[in-house]
């Protein structure tokens, strides 16, 4: 998915933020994505801009995931230990972080242990989600509390994290609205030429081989039912590529065992197409619960949710409940309607998009830190994280990866070295710099 840039200023030296430094931080390629388009809004009113990703995984990112995702700078991988002790870092007035709860903690207790309230400024952090939020909200929310701002998708997601934190007594001040930021809502053009279905994969919904091979063979046969029109499988990653959820069962794998009760049709194509350009010519959109979907019904392409799996929280069917949308397989042909109801998108899916919640009270915060002449204080992790008794144990026991990684150090025997291998890979940095 990409995003309509943000519309310039006739001069942006004359912006709200000319002459700050933005730095744009992710973990994977939606995330990266995410981050680098909600950067250019800032760009597009006189920042400079750089980006960053922190250290996740082994192959967290490779060439053609950045290029996809409209990604074309030099984004070094970089620990949060080491990342907020750098310049990149703490030369930044701004730094937007779409990450996973994990890295959120990471890069929070990094910062409450730099302590940059002692500096003469700091960056405002302000995080943000790449997608609809299908699971683990609360803990998401408060991984990500300690933030200056929290941006949320919805009221709703705002309106859980305010009850939540009113309960223990986190400061909720910092959430605001602005919905999907990674989201492309211009309508598009009328698609041309032949009729086109395109199913949009998720690796691990649904999880279960069978689920998997039930999607492909009923895409196999709505292949054949229509010839004349066009059947794409948007894979979420190649074999060799890493993404947030890796898939156990990859598509392209399990095709050889459908195709092979009557070989693949011609109409069928696995593809790695970037999702925008794929909803240009899309006469239908499928998927089982995949952020895609907003953005296709935003667009007004006819989108349904799968529901041979029945409805549920674990396969995020459950958040669509309510659009119009859901439908089985079976049912599905080149030439559906659009069904979405518009009122659950407009209130309910975060399809528009509103950055200016998000700029405009960052301007704030930079001119009360500049009146201030010093850093503005750190917002408290404690209690989001955890009571002062909680993490004063878990800190001393085993330090920051008892709360950002706990279940590292609880496997029998492997644990002590998986704590190496993850120390020693986080202290890597590595570049990628696509080339066309």
């Amino acid at each position: 998915m990409t995003s309509s840039p943000a519309t310039p200023l006739t001069d942006a030296s004359e912006g709200r933020f000319a002459g700050r430094r933005v730095l744009a931080i992710g973990t994977y390629d939606s995330f990266v994505k995410t981050a680098a388009m909600i950067g250019r809004r800032f760009e597009a009113e006189g920042a400079s801009l750089k980006l960053a990703a922190l250290a996740a995984s082994a192959g967290q990112l490779s060439l053609r995931q950045l290029r996809a995702g409209g990604v074309h700078e030099t984004v070094p991988i970089v620990a949060a230990q080491r990342l907020v002790n750098e310049r990149l870092f703490r030369d930044a007035h701004v730094v937007i972080a779409v990450v996973d709860g994990g890295r959120a903690r990471e890069l929070f207790l990094a910062l409450a242990a730099a302590d940059l309230s002692r500096e003469p400024s700091r960056p405002i952090v302000a995080v943000a989600s790449p997608g609809v939020v299908l699971a683990d909200h609360l803990a998401g929310f408060m991984s990500r509390a300690p933030a200056d701002l929290v941006c949320f998708n919805t009221e709703s997601d705002l309106a859980l994290y305010q009850a939540a934190a009113a309960e223990i007594g986190v400061d909720d001040t910092n959430g605001i609205v602005t919905g999907l930021l990674g989201l492309d809502h211009a309508p598009r053009p009328a698609p041309q030429g032949r009729p086109s279905v395109v199913f949009f994969e998720q690796p691990v919904i649904p999880a279960r081989r069978m689920q998997r091979l039930h999607i492909l063979g009923e895409l196999t046969a709505l292949a054949r039912r229509f010839p004349d029109a066009d059947i794409a499988i948007k894979l979420r990653h190649a074999r060799d590529e890493t993404a947030h959820h890796n898939a156990r069962f990859h598509l392209e794998d399990l095709a050889r065992e459908v195709f092979a009760r009557g070989g693949r049709p011609d109409n069928l194509t696995f593809t790695h197409e970037p999702a925008s350009e794929l909803l240009e010519r899309a006469s239908l959109a499928v998927t089982v619960s995949s952020t895609v979907a907003i953005e296709a019904m935003a667009r007004g392409v006819p989108t349904r949710i799968i529901s041979d799996f029945g409805v549920s929280e674990a396969l995020g069917t459950g958040f669509f409940v309510g659009s119009g949308c859901l439908a089985p397989m079976a049912s599905l042909t080149p030439h559906m309607p659009e069904t979405v109801d518009r009122d659950w998108l407009a209130a309910r899916s975060g399809a528009s998009p509103d950055a200016e919640a998000l700029l405009s009270r960052c301007v704030g915060l930079l001119q009360g830190q500049d009146g201030l002449g010093a850093a503005l204080p750190l917002r408290s992790l404690v209690p989001a994280y955890g009571s002062p008794d909680w993490l004063a144990f878990a800190l001393g026991r085993a330090g920051p990866i008892a709360l950002h990684a706990p279940h590292l150090i609880e496997k029998p025997k492997l644990g002590a070295g998986l704590v190496a291998a993850m120390a020693k890979r986080l202290r890597q940095v590595r570049r990628f710099t696509p080339r066309g």
